[in-house]
């Protein structure tokens, strides 16, 4: 039995705004949660008693704002629930204005990008999840090598040591692939759909000012992904050698050197435009921290970069 059918209460009885009638649903209610950044198993057990106090209240009839009411109202009664609450009703609020979201995730090759990027789409409830990696092949199926040789190399072997400006190439494959990815996002904005975008090939500070001027007003809130440890990164890449054989891990160990090299200028980068870096190590509150910038960004007039 879906997990979702499982959880469901029949007793209590949720219509919304359309008139359509639902059971209440403990999985549902614990995955909204999830927005506040907690555990999903503490997710779970507030969600477990707000279905306890509904069925005490003998709150068998709600309407649905009637639930998100009580919800708040008997998180604020539990213990270490009121912040949890708080920070619930605002990321509602949030949603509810509309605009759509894009959550950009930088960062080198092999720090962990992926791995947040798709527990974050979870979190958030974004069904959306775009690499710069996919955008980067099907350009290769576009264009030629003769036009841009860049495009048809890794991204580790283009930076040059010894050059005057090692990162030429880099920056051209960024240029290519950054300004598709950033033609995804337009599209999506425009559709009202939120979306996140992970790669190496978004540079940091580039997409929010691509999409300033959006009709849609995308809230765009950009994090660069970083590994401090090379020895973690090194084994990180080691892993992906067994587990992604397709991707040719061994080259990525063999080509540590240029990925942390690469690391360097996108924290360079990052400094100028003033974007979070955050270390993969440290992303306990990471859920929490996006939410609160996104819930700030509701609530303050936009500003053209």
């Amino acid at each position: 039995m879906p997990a979702d059918l499982a959880s469901r209460d029949e007793r209590i009885v949720i219509h919304d705004r359309s008139g359509n009638s639902l059971p209440f649903s403990r999985g549902i209610m614990a995955t909204s949660l999830l927005a506040t950044g907690i555990p999903t198993e503490e997710a779970y057990r507030l969600a477990s008693a707000v279905q306890q106090r509904l069925l005490e209240t003998d709150a068998s009839d709600l309407a649905a704002e009637d639930l998100v009411a009580f919800t708040k109202a008997a998180l604020g009664e539990i213990v270490g629930g009121h912040e949890i609450a708080e920070r619930w009703e605002s990321w509602r609020q949030a949603k509810r204005t509309g605009r759509p979201l894009v959550i950009v995730l930088g960062g080198a090759p092999g720090v962990g990008k992926s791995t947040i990027a798709t527990r974050l789409a979870v979190r958030l409830d974004i069904t959306r999840v775009v690499t710069t990696d996919a955008i980067r092949e099907v350009l290769r199926t576009v264009v030629p090598v003769a036009v841009l040789p860049e495009l048809h190399q890794s991204t580790f072997e283009l930076v040059v040591d010894g050059s005057i400006d090692p990162y030429a190439g880099f920056d051209r494959q960024c240029d290519a692939v950054g300004a598709a990815g950033a033609a995804v996002a337009d599209r999506l904005a425009r559709e009202h759909r939120s979306m996140i975008i992970e790669g190496v090939h978004i540079r940091p500070g580039t997409l929010s000012p691509a999409l300033a001027d959006h009709p849609a007003e995308p809230i765009v809130v950009e994090r660069l992904i970083v590994q401090h440890r090379i020895d973690l990164h090194k084994e990180s890449l080691r892993r992906r050698g067994y587990t992604e054989p397709l991707r040719a891990g061994h080259r990525h160990l063999d080509g540590l050197d240029q990925i942390r090299s690469i690391q360097d200028h996108l924290l360079a980068q990052a400094d100028l435009a003033r974007v979070p870096v955050i270390d993969i190590a440290d992303t306990a509150e990471f859920t929490q921290d996006l939410v609160h910038e996104i819930v700030q960004r509701v609530r303050q007039p936009a500003v053209t970069p």
